[in-house]
C-alpha cells in the first residue's frame, strides 16, 4: 500500500487540481475513446462546458480515486459497444466503496480493523489533528467537527487536540466514516488495500 501511496502522491505533485481529458488520459494510461466514455457516461467525475476545445475538466483527486477503484473493479470500466451519449453538466458518481463495507461479516469486519492497526503500526499511540489528517486524506476541519460531535475520542492538551490511535481506527471501522459518500483517496486505498489482501486470501 505505501509504494502505491507514494505513486498517487507524486501524481499529486505533478500535476495541477485540476486537468484537462488530454491530460487524464495520459495519467490512466488509457485511449482518448476509453477516456471520452469515462468522462461523458459520469463513471469519472468532470465538469463538461460543451465547448469543442478543453471541454473537461477533472479534479486530479477523482482521476486517482478512479485508478484505485478501477485495480479492483475493472468491469465497472469497460466501455458498451455502443457507449458514446453526448452528456453535459458535473457529474458527481463516486466511489464510495459503502456496499462492500456494509455487507462484510463480523469476522471480515475484525479482519478489516486488523488490517488498519497493522498499517498504522509505525505511528505513535497518540496522534495530533494533522497526523490524523495525514493519514486519511482528511481536512483539520473535518478532525475537529468529528471530534467535538464525539464521533471519536480526543482530549485537549497544551492548546492541542490529541487523539488516540486506537480511536482512529475504531473511527474509520465504525459505521459512520463507512458511510462517508466524498472520501479522500487516501481513505479508499486503504479501504481497497484490505479488499485486495481479501481477494489474494482467496485464490
Amino acid at each position: 500500500m505505501k509504494s502505491k501511496m507514494k505513486y498517487y502522491d507524486s501524481i499529486r505533485k505533478e500535476y495541477p487540481e485540476v486537468v484537462s481529458k488530454d491530460q487524464f488520459y495520459r495519467i490512466a494510461h488509457i485511449s482518448k475513446a476509453t477516456a471520452l466514455y469515462l468522462l461523458s457516461s459520469g463513471k469519472v467525475p468532470c465538469k463538461d462546458s460543451g465547448k469543442k476545445t478543453r471541454r473537461y475538466a477533472i479534479r486530479i483527486d477523482d482521476i486517482i480515486l478512479y485508478l484505485i477503484d478501477r485495480e479492483i473493479n475493472p468491469e465497472n470500466y469497460r466501455a458498451p459497444d455502443l457507449w458514446y451519449k453526448e452528456r453535459s453538466g458535473h457529474y458527481n458518481s463516486r466511489v464510495t466503496y459503502r456496499r462492500e463495507l456494509f455487507s462484510m461479516t463480523d469476522e471480515e469486519r475484525r479482519a478489516f480493523r486488523k488490517y488498519i492497526v497493522d498499517e498504522l503500526a509505525e505511528y505513535d499511540d497518540v496522534l495530533t489533528i494533522q497526523d490524523a489528517a495525514e493519514i486519511t486524506g482528511y481536512c483539520d476541519t473535518s478532525f475537529h467537527r468529528w471530534c467535538q460531535d464525539k464521533r471519536m475520542k480526543s482530549f485537549f492538551i497544551s492548546g492541542k487536540i490529541l487523539i488516540p490511535k486506537i480511536s482512529l481506527i475504531d473511527f474509520l471501522v465504525s459505521p459512520y466514516c463507512c458511510s462517508i459518500t466524498r472520501k479522500t483517496w487516501k481513505h479508499l486505498l486503504l479501504i481497497r488495500s484490505y479488499l485486495d489482501s481479501c481477494k489474494e486470501a482467496k485464490t
